[in-house]
């Protein structure tokens, strides 16, 4: 039976259920149960002396089961809290942890990624001679385990190995049996007086160990709702945002929601991060506004082509100049930047085509998000592959230009992504110009046709 906080929480206030729990999924979820768990269990007067916390990498079996071993100095229950547990690894899962390593370092999360290549070489049956006898002649071994050939792989991984070079690795300490001693536990059972606590990054459920878990109820899997593309889903992201926004008190505008969920990646963490900035930043005042949000949100996912998209939709070159400066001074490459905006001008054509075609009848401009889901989804309308607030979204903004327009912007894209890849123009010059010549047309043709009808 799959197991919730709520009732988790429940059992423990109630004394009932195992002694022991493996929490993992989604790791902001992960840490703040973990934390209420805590709370449930020990007194903020008794941490001191009834808990103990271990790096599950780093400590041996001998020190975690010699603390579950030992009675409490006060009164009450003794929790072991044992982070990055190690002990649901299997050989079967090299792929996908070799690939969250990588991942992890690409996203700059270096020490994270550092930690997961202990696991990985523990996994491999690495020794500590074999680590100690890397070097810059003899990595061909380390670059295997990731499958790295040559190229861009390549250097990731070396730099990767390097950076883990200067970290300590100690391969002596842990063992692979150090699972099954743990399953011995399970099967001796723990002191009354103890509980233990268990987060891990990388499970395996097919491994024995996280069966005997799964039979004992003592798994907590904290899982976040995706749409079809990976993503978290708009629905569990408005929940995450608008609990964070009702503890802080604090009320928000309905474009800022909205902008908060396009800037929002896929890292629960970082969107929480970005929160507490906004939250810091209007300080007393009761009410998140849009510009708070354009100031202070980083954009964690594409949410600046919608900013982009209106800046064009208005005109306004200069703030079609401003978001590329940010977006470069961020980082971003400008084929990506390209390949975005041209991505998105054709999902406006196919819009735009729709709201002349088959979607005439039923769409009004200005109609509510409700209004679209009872006047045009009901009638089994083509929609444009994505999910239904993003469709309506993304008609509402293709109102704003016609067919023709975009059509000229799809010829313009075309031509930069030529100069780009070409050319020795600056990529920054050619990304402008390209804007200037979307809001300058735009702006002359609708001149141009304001005059006419005078």
């Amino acid at each position: 039976m799959k197991r919730d906080l709520k009732s988790v929480l429940a059992d423990l206030k109630a004394g009932r259920g195992p002694q022991l729990l493996l929490v993992f999924g989604d790791e902001l979820q992960v840490a703040e149960s973990c934390r209420a768990i805590l709370n449930q269990l020990v007194p903020a007067e008794h941490r001191g002396f009834n808990l103990e916390r271990f790096d599950g990498r780093a400590a041996s079996w001998e020190q975690i089961e010699s603390s579950l071993m030992t009675p409490p100095f006060f009164h009450g229950r003794k929790l072991l809290w044992v982070e990055n547990a190690p002990y649901f690894y299997s050989r079967e899962q090299k792929g996908e942890l070799s690939e969250s390593i990588l991942e992890l370092w690409r996203d700059g999360k270096r020490e994270d990624a550092a930690k997961l290549v202990l696991d990985l070489l523990l996994l491999e049956g690495w020794s500590q001679e074999q680590w100690n006898s890397l070097d810059g002649t003899s990595i061909r071994p380390f670059l295997n385990l990731f499958g790295a050939g040559s190229g861009e792989d390549q250097d990731t991984v070396e730099a990767l190995l390097a950076f883990c070079k200067t970290q300590p690795v100690d391969l002596g300490n842990r063992k692979r049996a150090e699972a099954h001693r743990l399953a011995t536990l399970l099967d001796q059972g723990l002191p009354d007086w103890s509980f233990l606590l268990l987060t891990a990054i990388q499970v395996d459920r097919r491994t024995r160990l996280f069966k005997r878990f799964e039979e004992l109820g003592a798994l907590l899997y904290l899982s976040l709702e995706r749409d079809r593309t990976g993503r978290i889903s708009r629905e569990s992201l408005l929940e995450f945002v608008s609990q964070r926004l009702r503890q802080a008190g604090k009320n928000v505008e309905p474009q800022a929601r909205e902008m908060i969920l396009a800037r929002a990646g896929d890292d629960l963490r970082g969107v929480q991060q970005e929160l507490e900035k906004l939250l810091l930043f209007i300080g007393g005042r009761s009410t998140l506004r849009s510009e708070d949000v354009e100031l202070m949100f980083a954009d964690q996912g594409e949410g600046w082509i919608f900013d982009l998209t209106r800046a064009l939709g208005d005109r306004d070159a200069a703030a079609a100049l401003a978001h590329l400066a940010r977006l470069i001074a961020q980082g971003e490459h400008p084929l990506k930047i390209l390949a975005t905006v041209a991505a998105e001008v054709r999902r406006l054509l196919s819009a735009r085509q729709l709201l002349t075609g088959d979607m005439a009848k039923f769409w009004r401009r200005g109609m509510t998000y409700q209004q679209f889901q009872q006047g045009v989804l009901k009638q089994g309308r083509s929609m444009l592959g994505r999910n239904p607030y993003a469709d309506y979204m993304c008609l509402q903004r293709a109102e704003r230009f016609s067919l023709a327009e975009l059509r000229s912007f799809m010829e313009r894209l075309l031509e930069a992504d030529l100069r780009l890849k070409s050319s020795g123009a600056q990529p920054r010059i050619v990304l402008e110009q390209l804007f200037l010549q979307m809001c300058l047309g735009l702006r002359r043709r609708r001149l141009a046709s304001e005059s006419v009808t005078a």
